[in-house]
């Protein structure tokens, strides 16, 4: 249970970073998707219910503080655990770069979800060509960090469990 409002907590503050830190870097459009490598951690090493419903809260979330049509981002996160989870069961990763590779190919299962069900909602006028323009650099850049994170993930899973076993 701890585990479980640690990692929640984490998320919340990922979203925090996601919509509003990272916009003021110099780094133009480009904002990593930190709430889907969280989602691909939780997909690969905690595939519960209790993960799932983390993944729809912080899409949720980020739909809350930062898109124009709430559930868009739930929809695709909760796609992008269930297409993890479904590949978890299939392949053992634990290394730091097919970790990273997933998320790179989870990165594109959520952009390709959130086009599929933008262009349902939103008018089309040159979406395609905005967002197919930023969709490999910002995979590429939540790819490049999901080491890091993956890193301090474990870290603060194995102080929690540390913590919860009696000496």
């Amino acid at each position: 249970m701890k585990l479980s409002l640690l990692f929640l907590a984490v998320g919340f503050l990922l979203v925090l970073f996601q919509t509003t830190v990272f916009h003021l870097l110099p780094l133009g459009p480009i904002v990593p998707d930190l709430t889907l490598i969280l989602c691909v951690y939780w997909g690969l090493n905690y595939p519960t219910v209790g993960a799932a419903l983390g993944a729809f809260l912080l899409g949720y979330s980020v739909d809350v503080f930062s898109s124009p049509l709430l559930g868009l981002n739930a929809f695709a996160m909760s796609l992008v655990f269930l297409a993890v989870y479904l590949s978890s069961r299939c392949i053992w990763i634990h290394d730091s770069v097919l970790s990273a590779v997933v998320v790179f190919a989870a990165a594109c299962v959520k952009a390709l979800a959130l086009l599929m069900a933008s262009s349902l909602f939103l008018s089309s006028d040159g979406l395609w060509r905005g967002l197919l323009q930023y969709i490999l650099l910002d995979a590429l850049a939540a790819t490049v960090l999901a080491p890091i994170l993956f890193f301090f993930f474990r870290r603060g899973q194995h102080y929690v469990e540390a913590a919860a076993m009696p000496s």
